[in-house]
């Protein structure tokens, strides 16, 4: 049975941060993860690691509050009849499960219902509250996992990778010297890209450059239901396990005709190869859209522990006939092209667009990147090697996972994809989670031969499997 623990801050920090237009439109959104560890990871010690690193992260016990046209992040809150004054909680579960980690069972361990059972659940109220960040631990016989849930109006996924990889070194070393604490404030993050621009003309559209829909809440109820009856019942899971000397061969041929380009460019390339192969539809559209968010902390001066949204949205209309001509290596040229022509000018733009929206829609308002697109391929191109720094002790990373489902009945959309890092003789490889239709599947065994770089695709449905090989 699953424990339920509080983790209250063990002094009172009154702070209040104002969100950025980027947070206010995923302030809605909570996202989850599962990272596996080797080994058993000592319950009290992660608790007071936990308790210790939270006091640098004081946000994570904050509440959101609409302030205006402002979301800000309030750091206590005002006592009320019967309730002391104080923060709000972090959840902690924890559960012990009397069986093997199925570290050598692929089909078991990316499906959406296995990973569901280690990311936290729906998180315990505090004083009336629920937290903003929830954790929970859950002990193998021979491993552990630590999933965590939080806000995504509080950060991306490379500040949680900063924050775990901050508890490790405070449970491996609890005598360690902290650091500076992350910058959190919007106004430092944000400072050397200046103020939006004013509007040159009309206002912005409805849809920004990069997909992200503003509509209202009734308009995305529709779309949904319009999603439900065309795609969710054709929809599969997919896993396509990337073989690194076969990204390696792509980028050493990238490499020879001039351009660098990264594990992420392969993927991506790979996702628009695919699609373009299962969409060669006489009526289709003419072109494609790929769009993919890119950590923009460079761009923005910000240092790389900055625990915020520091994202930007690449993208490309693509004409579908290159799709089917270009090799993947070309694709992931082409890629790297969108990625380097992303600028502090487009930037700009993309945070004037979620300003003018933060301010001009009701609360009952929602962001949507995927509900009004049938030609679009996303993915959420998070491959980091910093998991790889992570460990307890002996406890070491074994992979990332998350959830093929919105929830337990709904797929995620046709080609919206993330990547899963995991090790694997002591390289760090990548798992492509991607959700496609029957037929893509079908599809995708015609092609996988000619994608030496792609070593398995596993239905996860189902356990399917196909090989490059066979």
């Amino acid at each position: 049975m699953t424990r339920q623990r509080v983790l209250t801050p063990s002094e009172p920090l009154k702070r209040t941060w104002a969100l950025s237009a980027v947070d206010v439109a995923l302030k809605d959104m909570f996202v989850s993860f599962a990272a596996v560890f080797s080994g058993r990871i000592d319950t009290e010690r992660f608790t007071q690691a936990l308790r210790a690193t939270l006091i640098r992260y004081p946000f994570f016990h904050g509440t959101l509050r609409q302030q205006d046209d402002a979301v800000l992040v309030l750091c206590h809150h005002p006592s009320r009849p019967g309730v002391r004054e104080g923060m709000s909680a972090v959840g902690l579960d924890l559960d012990e499960i009397d069986a093997p980690f199925p570290t050598g069972d692929r089909r078991v361990l990316y499906s959406g219902d296995f990973v569901s059972r280690l990311a936290p659940g729906k998180p315990p109220a505090h004083d009336g509250r629920r937290p903003l960040l929830h954790l929970k631990l859950t002990h193998f016989r021979d491993a552990s996992v630590v999933g965590l849930s939080w806000n995504h109006a509080l950060t991306d996924l490379h500040g949680i990778y900063d924050f775990l990889r901050a508890v490790s070194v405070a449970y491996t070393d609890p005598g360690h010297e902290p650091g500076e604490p992350p910058v959190f404030d919007r106004r430092d993050i944000w400072r050397h890209l200046g103020e939006p621009g004013e509007a040159t003309g009309a206002q912005p559209s409805r849809e920004g450059r990069h997909g992200i829909v503003h509509i209202s809440r009734a308009k995305a109820t529709l779309g949904i239901a319009r999603y439900l009856k065309q795609a969710v019942t054709d929809a599969v899971p997919v896993c396509l396990f990337m073989d690194e000397d076969g990204v390696d061969t792509i980028k050493a041929q990238a490499q020879a005709a001039g351009t660098k380009v990264s594990t992420n460019d392969v993927v991506n390339a790979t996702l628009l190869k695919f699609f373009g192969e299962c969409t060669r539809e006489q009526h289709a559209p003419p072109e494609v859209g790929l769009y993919f968010p890119i950590d923009v902390r460079e761009l923005l001066g910000a240092p790389s522990g900055s625990v915020a949204n520091c994202l930007g949205n690449a993208s490309a209309m693509l004409r579908r006939a290159d799709l089917w001509s270009s090799s993947v290596t070309e694709l992931a040229l082409r890629n790297r092209a969108v990625v380097s022509a992303y600028g502090r000018e487009q930037l700009r733009e993309d945070l004037h667009w979620a300003d003018y929206w933060r301010r001009n829609t009701s609360q009952g308002s929602v962001y949507h990147h995927w509900l009004l697109g049938q030609d679009r391929v996303y993915c959420s191109n998070w491959t980091s090697q910093e998991l790889a720094r992570v460990r307890f002790d002996d406890a070491a990373f074994v992979t990332l996972l998350r959830s093929s489902q919105l929830n337990k009945w709904l797929l995620l959309p046709a080609f919206h994809s993330t990547v899963l890092p995991r090790m694997e003789g002591g390289r760090m490889k990548q798992v492509v989670r991607v959700s496609v239709r029957r037929e893509h599947f079908r599809t995708l065994a015609r092609h996988l031969r000619e994608w030496p770089h792609v070593q398995e695709a596993i239905r996860l449905d189902t356990g399917e499997r196909l090989r490059a090989a066979a």
